[in-house]
């Protein structure tokens, strides 16, 4: 859209030097500026967001709130409103909630159009006409409400703003023919003659020319769907369409029909300035308020802004604050929450005045299940899910709850535990070859102690035959307790063990109660064979089972810092005896606190065929050497690997193979 500077200068003084930095900080693109004479001509970019700045008005409303200033609508008219309605038969309120109409009699149209409206208009890019359709389009680039004018001599009875009944055709005041189809949102008199497509293109039947002697002045709020539909649907592009699709002031149609008649009197006699008003509720006139969250604007922004200024900011912008609430004003169809807000004021105060500041870390705990899940995923089990419903004789517990109408005779109790729907999981896929089977299932079980049914959350997991089955034969293991009690660890950090006795499914001998804050949680260890025999399953199973709503998820997070530097890695190779632990060298070195060392591994081990029987053997370590504030130099490398070296020869007594 193209503005004068000096029509916005009449609202708001203004620097050309710098309007283009101001715009383009509250949001309004600038695309270009050029001299025009003793004025500039402003091209501005809108996004679909901002009709409320698509006219002087509007964009000067912006740049005082910029500037902390205040602005005033131009004047208008008295106006009164009539209860009289010849003109009007109809309006659907599915088109348009909001209308209003002002007829004006015996005009005579032999005035020309002011000079400060046809020079605004041109740099504009708006070609004068007469001085009603000048007024008119002057009035809506001012404020930002299109109108419409209608020769009341060329309707046949009253208008209408309905949906057609069938299918017609006009044409528009571009000299262009259209066909409208049946059910298409058209303003028609009672001979179904169209004389405008609501919001979009009025009729070349009913358009005011020099000649017209009575007007109707229509000024309404269209749906924006209702325009938008009807503009792709018919390619018209027009001013109002323009406006009318993003949406206009609900609140403004009285005003602009009084400022056309300020306007107009001054240079035709026109009489009073009488409206008519046709309102329908709609959820778009609805004054839209929330309650004002003033914490909102330190977490988003990082800094502390006074509650006055914030509210000083968005009461310049149209806010208006009653009590703890914020009322949004009736052109700003876009703001819908207090993140608008923020928003709001980020544009006003300048988002290249608002600080770099770290992002305030607060760990919040999600669902104590998906955690649990995800650690158990990482350490290698599958979910499983399977029914609730579980064989009488699995478990021999006689405080199971039976069915009275079971579904087949394997499915005829709720289960009191995930254990043993697990088991049967294990049987299905042990007797498919699978070596390594790692389960987990989650979901509820039922207990009946006495007369009332408890429902537990429960979380249960299974260990059953090799470690990994992709291993060599010579390093094959089985899954231990050691191993099931490490995943426990990994899962529940702060969770400690003790013995465990009378489990309807583990083994006395070979299993633990779960603890956590001296409190027991579950239990695990060895499956009883009994329950192992039920599913023919050949080996030992390891399990766990947890209630999930007695675990207390620690929230004390701790994080290091990563380095930004470059990490340089070297291998040494040692020459090692079959039976050096280097196991414990390792760990003892990191404990060692070597200054730029971050970490140490096996690499690589070698035996040679011809020292085969000396037990001789060949182990390269990789070193993980890393700085937390500057990139190592060759000094600091060798000097931390000589250190290094030095006392692997000494005190682990190993010899290093040299280079």
């Amino acid at each position: 859209m193209k503005i004068s500077s000096n029509w916005l200068s009449e609202f708001i003084s203004l620097n050309n030097k710098t309007i283009e930095h101001e715009l383009t900080q509250l949001g309004l693109e600038v695309d270009t500026i050029s001299k025009n004479r003793n004025d500039y001509i402003i091209d501005i970019e809108f996004t679909p967001n901002r009709g409320d700045c698509l006219s002087a008005y509007g964009i000067s409303r912006d740049l005082a709130a910029f500037k902390n200033k205040k602005i005033k609508l131009p004047q208008a008219s008295t106006f009164s409103h009539q209860r009289n309605n010849n003109y009007i038969r109809k309006v659907a309120p599915d088109i348009c909630p909001e209308y209003r109409f002002m007829p004006l009699c015996d005009v005579e149209l032999r005035a020309k159009s002011p000079k400060f409206i046809t020079d605004k208009l041109i740099k504009s890019d708006i070609t004068p006409v007469n001085i009603i359709v000048d007024i008119s389009n002057y009035v809506m680039m001012e404020v930002g409400q299109p109108t419409h004018a209608f020769d009341i001599d060329k309707i046949n009875g009253k208008l209408s703003i309905i949906k057609s009944k069938k299918d017609l055709t006009f044409i528009g005041i571009n000299n262009k023919q259209y066909n409208i189809n049946k059910g298409t949102p058209v303003i028609v008199d009672d001979d179904d003659v169209i004389h405008a497509l609501p919001g979009v293109i009025g009729s070349k039947e009913s358009m005011v020319d020099n000649d017209t002697k009575n007007i109707l002045f229509e000024s309404a709020f269209f749906l924006p769907n209702t325009v938008r539909s009807l503009s792709t649907k018919y390619r018209i592009q027009t001013d109002s369409s323009y406006r009318f699709e993003r949406g206009v002031d609900y609140k403004l149609q009285e005003f602009a029909l009084s400022r056309i008649h300020l306007i107009l009197s001054s240079y035709i006699s026109i009489g009073k300035c009488n409206l008519n008003k046709i309102s329908y509720k709609s959820p778009l006139t609805k004054t839209n308020s929330f309650k004002f969250d003033y914490k909102l604007f330190k977490r988003i922004l990082g800094i502390e802004l006074q509650s006055n200024k914030v509210k000083a900011i968005l009461s310049n912008l149209g806010f208006i604050f009653k009590s703890d609430k914020v009322i949004v004003p009736s052109f700003r169809f876009d703001v819908t929450s207090n993140y608008d807000l923020v928003e709001e004021v980020s544009r006003i105060i300048g988002y290249d005045n608002i600080p770099e500041s770290p992002l305030s870390t607060k760990i919040s705990l999600t669902n104590k299940r998906y955690t649990f899940q995800d650690r158990l995923i990482t350490l290698g089990y599958k979910e499983a899910i399977n029914f609730t419903f579980i064989a009488k004789n699995y478990s021999h517990n006689n405080a199971q709850l039976e069915l009275k109408n079971p579904i087949s005779k394997d499915k005829s109790v709720m289960r009191d535990s995930l254990i043993p729907g697990l088991l049967k999981n294990i049987q299905y896929n042990h007797n498919r070859k699978h070596k390594s089977i790692q389960l987990y299932e989650t979901g509820k079980i039922y207990i009946k102690p006495k007369s009332k049914i408890f429902e537990i959350n429960t979380i249960t997991g299974v260990l059953f035959g090799l470690r990994s089955s992709s291993d060599l034969v010579s390093n094959q293991y089985n899954f231990g307790i050691d191993d099931l009690k490490s995943h426990i660890l990994s899962v529940i950090p702060n969770s400690a063990f003790d013995i465990n006795s009378g489990s309807t499914y583990f083994d006395d001998v070979n299993s633990f109660k779960i603890l956590q804050n001296n409190k027991a949680i579950g239990e695990c260890g060895l499956i009883r064979s009994t329950c192992a025999q039920d599913f023919a399953i050949k080996g030992a199973v390891l399990a766990f089972e947890i209630n999930e709503d007695l675990i207390s998820e620690s929230n004390k997070v701790t994080f290091n810092d990563i380095s930004q530097y470059p990490a340089v890695y070297k291998d040494i190779t040692l020459i090692t005896n079959i039976d050096d632990s280097l196991s414990t060298v390792i760990k003892e070195m990191n404990n060692n606190g070597y200054k730029y060392m971050k970490s140490i591994r096996i690499k690589d081990i070698f035996i040679s065929k011809d020292k085969l029987q000396l037990n001789n053997r060949n182990v390269t370590l990789e070193i993980c050497l890393q700085s937390m504030d500057r990139t190592l130099n060759d000094e600091d490398i060798n000097k931390s690997i000589q250190r290094i070296t030095t006392d692997i020869k000494k005190l682990y007594k190993l010899n290093i193979q040299e280079a």
